[in-house]
């Protein structure tokens, strides 16, 4: 009887957790007419090499161009871990109902990994061969299964490594 008793705690538990994983996030930007928006789904991995090595992949959402976008961090459920914003005047974390300003994506993603990330320049990777990046070595190649772009940074500390795995019909 108690083992029943725990069973149906433990599954009550358990849908609690899904119920609340549902909930995402509304899905909105303002569209900057003068440029055309990009939209790209897939993986990506980020590698930090520290001590102990850090290493974050989840699955990802993405529309915009370099100077406006909005980036969503989804679950293996599909749900909204995080939301990534960004224009001119600077961008935005959201996860959850908190939402933490930045003056741009490279504070927000120093402040995240320890190192600044060329997010909105690995924009024009994501279709085709883009412009060099400072301080990274950026390669892409078209697979079966979608492209994949590799941006790796050496210096300075800590090492990075970007992967970005695109679905094909994206």
């Amino acid at each position: 009887m108690l083992w029943r008793k725990t069973c149906w705690h433990g599954l009550g538990c358990v849908l609690l957790v899904l119920l609340a994983a549902c909930g995402h996030a509304p899905r909105t930007m303002v569209n900057d007419a003068s440029r055309p928006m990009g939209h790209w789904e897939g993986r990506l991995t980020l590698q930090v090499a520290k001590n102990p090595p850090e290493q974050f992949s989840t699955a990802f959402e993405m529309t915009g161009h370099a100077e406006q976008g909005e980036l969503t961090l989804l679950s293996p459920l599909g749900t909204t871990l995080a939301m990534v914003r960004w224009d001119s005047h600077g961008a935005s974390l959201q996860k959850g109902v908190d939402i933490q300003q930045f003056d741009s994506m490279d504070a927000l993603t120093q402040r995240l990994t320890g190192a600044s990330l060329p997010l909105p320049a690995l924009l024009t990777w994501l279709d085709r061969a883009g412009p060099p990046v400072a301080g990274w070595k950026i390669s892409a190649q078209n697979l079966k299964s979608g492209r994949r772009v590799l941006a790796e940074r050496q210096q300075p500390l800590p090492a990075l490594q970007l992967t970005l795995l695109l679905d094909p019909s994206s």
